[in-house]
Order: structure tokens, then sequence, then C-alpha cells
């Protein structure tokens, strides 16, 4: 369990890092469109759509991890708890 919140917290720093430089270069877009430079907000925007995919995808490994610990988890309830009954 130790192991799997470590590599969950390496996931989500990474993520966390990719979206503040989305935001980061959006912003920068955004000041060069004010300013009508439409090849610097070309610049600015180039490769984001790489960088979002990059965060969905480890996302959705994540939130699926953690699908299938709670249906785990579910199994071994309901197999435990209809062994007591049994007992």
């Amino acid at each position: 369990m130790i192991k799997e919140n470590a590599i969950r917290q390496i996931v989500i720093s990474a993520a966390r890092k990719v979206l503040a430089d989305v935001q980061q270069r959006s912003t920068e877009a955004i000041k060069a469109l004010d300013q009508h430079d439409f090849l610097v907000a070309l610049g600015a925007l180039a490769g984001l759509e790489e960088q979002i995919r990059f965060v969905t995808v480890r996302l959705m490994v994540l939130r699926e991890v953690k699908q299938i610990q709670k249906q785990k988890s579910d199994e071994r309830r309901k197999h435990g708890g209809s062994k007591k009954s049994m007992g």
C-alpha cells in the first residue's frame, strides 16, 4: 500500500507540474493575443495538446487503479461477510 501511495504521489506531482506549465503557457498566449502577436501565441500553445494528453492518460490510469482496488475491496468484504454468516 505504501508503494502504491508513493507511485500515486509521483504521478500526481508530475501532473501538477505539467498543468502548471500549461497554465503559464496559456497565460503567455493570452498576453500575446492581447498584443495581436499571433506567432508568439501559436508558439506558446505549441505542444500543449500532447502535454494535456500526458496528464489525461496518467490520471485515467490512477482512476482505473483506484476502481480496481475498490472492486477487490468490495469483493473481499462480500466474501468475508458470507464466510462469517456461514460460520
